[in-house]
């Protein structure tokens, strides 16, 4: 969520420095990777008012594989060499 989180307390930040009001507003994004065994994972995403918002065009509340391994593989970069630094 962070990464959704980050651009809305940078506008609001730059807003505020500058004497105006702050406008940007965070949707409440969420992402719940729910390991369901053993090389199998449900990437549940969802905003405030608990509608989906997902980020594939596939159905993520299916275990999948592929998800098991965004979350085993991908993320832990993205998180660590991206997010961390300012990258993504």
């Amino acid at each position: 969520a962070i990464r959704k989180q980050a651009p809305t307390v940078v506008q609001n930040l730059k807003s505020l420095i500058a004497g105006k009001p702050l406008t940007a507003t965070y949707n409440g994004y969420t992402s719940c990777p729910l390991v369901t065994g053993y090389g199998k994972l449900v990437l549940a995403e969802f905003d405030y008012d608990k509608n989906p918002d997902e980020t594939f065009p596939i159905n993520q509340a299916q275990e999948r594989w592929s998800m098991w391994l965004l979350k085993k593989y991908l993320l832990p970069v993205l998180y660590w060499r991206g997010m961390l630094k300012g990258r993504v």
